[in-house]
């Protein structure tokens, strides 16, 4: 085993006994740093000022003996230092009295050399194996203060839906020790970017947090069970409703929305007791108001504008419901889109009458479209039954407002009546697409411009033209340009860089990569091999 340095201690009132040990352990281990003393009371002032970690020492000297060495040392909290006491055959009894004080091993006098090493080479095992345990025990407390945040966060998200057992309520709250007046505040946000939202989290956590601290005590965390929500469970300070601090908290979302081009929506829920842990109905209230911003997506406090009060949806009659089943089956079977369109966005404005939650307008507006699929289905294969389905749920599911969810319902609908009478529609408009990407290929054409040239959702549009074109509108992009630019290449005299703009490339270099990667020869070399 390879020894490490360490500081060392001898005590003794004999000099020559003194310094001979000390010899011997500077001659075993050079790079060991050691000190004498002459008494207890030196030892003990060296040894709460030095690095030791090892000492030994004499039991009958002056002024301190080593068993009052050895007391004083251990009062004093050094604990950690190993001491070996150096005694004559006749102190035995001494040594052993010591070893039940803290002493860590005894010697006799003479001390003999392979003693020493012995005795040496065993503390020094023992301090490495101390040491690794205490640096294990410093990594698994970073690691449960590292984790500790996120086991916080994981307990206030189980608190605040009410899954807490009440060991873990205690835990919280004699971790916390909040009491008083308390309150949930939901947050959400979106983004031109998807991508950006998740940046914007951590950001607004701490914004939060920041802002509340001199009205109130705060933790915030994203909800395990709607990722998409940021909530902060707070405790005023002064057991008042923090008008100011929800004021300055306000000013403050609003900065950020103008410096990182988002848009923030929070909502708080009804004051709650500390005492009585009643968490659950404040959370309650602060998510179902949030989830108001489904009626109105321009409202960013919305606490303040919206009724708390839960609304269900609008009920229909039997008569209405079948009425309504029969045109909209008719509409589709009879291709009246607009008619059907303008059906469909009334009954919707029922259903939301008095602002129902979504989730559960959503839920009745899949059972009343369903049941138009089923009295459509005659004849239907399982798969045009079963995808069409699914696109309605999650046309419906997804929509993010009430206009979006107008707007999805009508694309579904437009979609399904369009794959139903296809061979009416479908041919006549990829012969008028094909003719116009003919004539505007220098152009920077995208699917998304030429399906809102011929006034089509973009999704649907690609599948049109896949349908009828074999290949999808990149790819049928691609071979339109190439064999252009190979005509151009060997019909004309121009410049490769000019047929580069006229078949839609701007940039010549990728123009390059592309013709190579589909020709299998550069510009260039096509011209001179085949003209």
């Amino acid at each position: 085993m390879n020894s490490i340095p360490l500081g060392v201690l001898v005590v003794d009132d004999e000099t020559r006994q003194r310094r001979g040990l000390a010899a011997m352990v500077r001659d075993l281990r050079p790079e060991y740093q050691v000190w004498e003393a002459k008494n207890g009371k030196d030892a003990l002032t060296i040894s709460l000022s030095k690095p030791i970690q090892i000492v030994f020492t004499d039991i009958q000297m002056p002024i301190m003996n080593g068993l009052e060495y050895l007391q004083q040392l251990r009062t004093s909290g050094q604990h950690e230092t190993k001491v070996i006491l150096v005694t004559v055959y006749q102190e035995f009894s001494y040594a052993q009295q010591a070893v039940r004080y803290g002493a860590n091993d005894y010697l006799v006098k003479p001390v003999q050399s392979q003693q020493l090493i012995e005795v040496i080479q065993h503390m020094e095992k023992v301090i490495v194996q101390e040491h690794e345990a205490l640096s294990e025990n410093r990594t698994a407390l970073n690691q449960i203060e590292q984790s500790m945040p996120a086991f916080l966060e994981h307990l206030f998200s189980r608190w605040v839906t009410d899954k807490l057992q009440a060991h873990e309520k205690s835990l919280l709250k004699s971790h916390f020790g909040w009491q008083g007046l308390g309150e949930v505040l939901a947050l959400g946000a979106s983004a031109s970017r998807p991508e950006d939202i998740h940046e914007w989290g951590s950001l607004l956590h701490n914004t939060v947090a920041e802002i509340l601290r001199p009205w109130a005590s705060s933790v915030v965390f994203p909800l395990e069970s709607h990722k998409e929500h940021v909530i902060a469970v707070v405790n005023w300070k002064d057991r008042t409703e923090g008008r100011e601090a929800k004021r300055a908290l306000q000013i403050r979302l609003e900065k950020m929305e103008q410096q990182q081009s988002i848009s923030i929506w929070s909502a708080w829920g009804q004051p709650f007791d500390f005492d009585e842990m009643q968490i659950s109905q404040s959370y309650e209230k602060a998510v179902r108001l949030i989830s108001m911003r489904f009626y109105t997506p321009h409202i960013r406090c919305l606490d303040l504008v919206v009724s708390d009060d839960e609304q269900s949806v609008l009920e229909m009659s039997t008569h209405e419901q079948m009425t309504n089943l029969k045109f909209i089956e008719s509409a589709i079977s009879n291709e009246e889109t607009d008619q059907l369109l303008d059906r469909v966005q009334h009954f919707i404005g029922r259903m939301t009458q008095g602002y129902p939650a979504p989730k559960v307008l959503k839920t009745k507006l899949i059972q009343l479209l369903l049941a138009s699929l089923q009295g459509l289905n005659i004849g239907w294969s399982e798969e045009f039954y079963s995808r069409h389905s699914e696109q309605m749920n999650k046309a419906v599911l997804e929509a993010t407002c009430l206009q979006d969810l107008q707007d999805r319902v009508a694309l579904w609908l437009k979609e399904l009546i369009l794959e139903l009478h296809s061979g009416s529609k479908g041919e006549p408009i990829m012969k008028k697409c094909k003719e116009f990407l003919d004539t505007h290929l220098h152009e920077d054409l995208s699917l998304e411009i030429v399906a809102r040239r011929f006034h089509y959702n973009a999704s649907y549009f690609s599948i049109l033209f896949k349908n009828y074109f074999g290949l999808s509108f990149t790819e049928y992009m691609v071979k339109l340009r190439m064999q252009k630019a190979q005509h151009l290449l060997l019909h004309t005299d121009a410049k490769v860089a000019e047929i580069s703009r006229q078949v839609g490339y701007k940039d010549i270099k990728y123009f390059f990569k592309v013709f190579k990667k589909n020709v299998m020869h550069t510009p260039e070399e096509f011209r001179r091999k085949f003209n």
